[in-house]
């Protein structure tokens, strides 16, 4: 599920490898601080984050990655979307640019350390919150924890936190786990994976990046301590969202064709299915050329639905204003008040009824990929 391969190597094997991937690590890591960055690196008071932001326009469109992954996958996207809206690409602590930060890295610890980063950065809200994989998880956390910030939620194939619960997905008990290789040590070796479709241009950096220590060692961490990401999500989910929720699920299979594979299959498309749930003002599309990495798939059908995402929004927020201002109740048109003082005319005036009209118009939904029911009618993946 991510852009890592963990290998589990006896000790007799690790130590044949150990001295040729510290001096390769080493000297990926020179090369990597040498290179410039995009955006800027920002003190949240325990470390640096880097993130890059391009484009103007209200919401600020904010992308977390899943495990290991970082910004610069985020390339083609950032550039699709930077023509209409502010979008910033981050990187969590440990990945890509950023530094290091305190452990153990879970959900909870990293919506709070991205609404620092926000804040410090200067980047004004409201958020559309953009999550792949692992990061539904930590913007879906984030929406509950500062709900006021958020505008909308875009979910890319992203992980639900009821999945350990299931027999597909359930994992092993850490105490099982060690009594079984009590007396064996074992180690983990991480070795990155850069995706086929991964900009070409950024395949070559990424890979440095991915090769450092603080990656693999913030990789295993994430991973480790998913479950309990899970749970702290679980644990604030509340009332379904009144903002926009776009949810994106993979078409292609990833997992082994035996009946584990099938299982898991199909219990993944239950839980993607099961993430409507969340918001009332929900839509679900499926990406039915891509993987899990969807953005690296179809690119440019993300792009879109993240632009369907910011319409909506928008258009929520206009609302939102006009009611505020002139205690319009709407339903699918104005009702503006029975009596106009001159002071409401003059306001009225200022409102671009035009765009407002745009934004309601119908939606192309043909551009945004297949429509979710047709997943939920197929029973088994060929």
């Amino acid at each position: 599920m991510s852009e890592y391969k963990v290998i589990k190597l006896n000790v007799d094997h690790f130590r044949l490898l150990l001295l040729l991937l510290i001096i390769t690590s080493l000297s990926l890591n020179v090369e990597a601080k040498d290179k410039p960055y995009p955006g800027k690196l920002i003190d949240i008071g325990t470390h640096r984050l880097h993130i890059n932001c391009t484009g103007e326009g209200s919401p600020s469109v904010i992308i977390d990655s899943g495990i290991g992954g970082f910004s610069l996958e985020w390339f083609k996207i950032q550039n699709n979307l930077s023509k209409d809206v502010r979008v910033c690409s981050y990187d969590r602590a440990g990945y890509g640019w950023s530094e290091l930060g305190p452990g153990p890295r879970t959900t909870a610890r990293i919506a709070r350390e991205l609404n620092v980063l926000l804040t410090e950065a200067k980047i004004p809200g409201p958020y559309l919150l953009v999550g792949h994989s692992f990061g539904g998880y930590n913007i879906r956390y984030f929406a509950s924890e500062y709900p006021e910030l958020v505008a909308g939620l875009v979910f890319i194939d992203a992980s639900h936190p009821e999945q350990f619960n299931t027999e597909e997905f359930k994992r092993e008990e850490p105490n099982a786990q060690f009594q079984k290789n009590k007396n064996r040590m074992k180690v983990r070796l991480v070795q990155p994976i850069i995706s086929e479709n991964y900009p070409a241009e950024k395949k070559r950096m990424a890979f440095r990046l991915m090769s450092t220590w603080k990656s693999k060692i913030t990789f295993l961490n994430e991973s480790d301590f998913m479950e309990t990401s899970a749970k702290q999500v679980a644990a604030r989910s509340e009332k379904p969202y009144t903002f926009p929720v776009i949810i994106i699920t993979r078409g292609k299979r990833v997992w082994p064709h035996n009946d584990l594979g099938n299982r898991r299959e199909q219990q993944w498309s239950n839980l993607q299915n099961d993430l409507e749930n969340i918001g009332s003002q929900s839509e679900h599309f499926l990406a039915h050329k891509s993987g899990h990495v969807v953005h690296l798939d179809q690119p440019n059908l993300v792009s879109s639905n993240i632009l369907f995402a910011v319409k909506k929004a928008r258009n929520q927020i206009l609302e939102h204003e006009l009611i505020k201002k002139f205690d319009i109740r709407q339903a699918y048109h104005f009702t503006l008040p029975a009596i106009v003082t001159n002071e409401i005319r003059d306001e009225l005036n200022t409102i671009n009824f035009d765009k407002y009209l745009v934004l309601n118009a119908p939606d192309q939904q043909s551009m945004f990929g297949r429509k979710i029911p047709f997943l939920r009618k197929r029973k088994s993946y060929p």
